[in-house]
């Protein structure tokens, strides 16, 4: 590893390093990343991958948090890949880059397991997950599959804004009734159930 700042970077990323102040975050960049998580990976893991710019604009078009996380770590340059696209394909890939990585669905057993796996070997610091989140992912682990026993589970009730209710039921409507649209919602969220 070498050091820009307190950003740690991989070795192999050495030949891709330009001046951090030559790019800028994409201004149509819709998502807003935990750029405190992410520094803390680059503290613990080091960067591992480029950034990647529009050459014409200097204008990041996967990895602007990562390049934010840099800059509040004090990096002085930062590894990049350059993509000679013109706008509309650079927005594009940005979208693509923001949408694809959304629409993962985590398996909560594996992850709950490598999590267990990564804390008996030393630590979580770095992944993006902390004690709470392993302590979350337990606690759904021992959510009964048996659908017979939902006369005894405890009945929810929120108050939510419009806005947020038409969402919900736009997001679930291929469930009938309101028990299989939360089950629907909370399988969308990464439930294993």
């Amino acid at each position: 590893m070498f050091y820009s700042g307190d950003a740690a970077f991989h070795n192999d990323l050495k030949t891709l390093m330009v001046d951090i102040d030559t790019l800028h975050q994409h201004p149509a960049n819709y998502n807003s990343g935990d750029v405190d998580k992410i520094a803390e990976s680059i503290e613990v893991n080091g960067v591992y991958r480029p950034l990647y710019v529009q050459k014409s604009t200097g204008y990041i078009i996967a990895g602007n948090h990562t390049w934010e996380a840099c800059k509040m770590l004090g990096a002085e340059q930062v590894p990049v890949i350059l993509l000679d696209v013109d706008d509309m394909a650079a927005r594009k890939i940005m979208v693509a880059d923001n949408r694809t990585a959304a629409l993962a669905q985590p398996d909560n057993g594996l992850l709950l397991n490598l999590l267990q796996e990564l804390a008996a070997d030393g630590s979580i610091v770095g992944t993006g997950y902390d004690e709470h989140d392993v302590e979350v992912l337990e606690n759904l682990a021992k959510i009964p599959l048996d659908h017979d026993e939902f006369g005894q589970w405890p009945t929810l009730t929120f108050q939510v804004p419009p806005h947020v209710r038409s969402a919900f039921y736009d997001m679930t409507t291929e469930a009938a009734g309101d028990r299989e649209r939360f089950e629907l919602l909370l399988r969308l969220a990464g439930w294993p159930g």
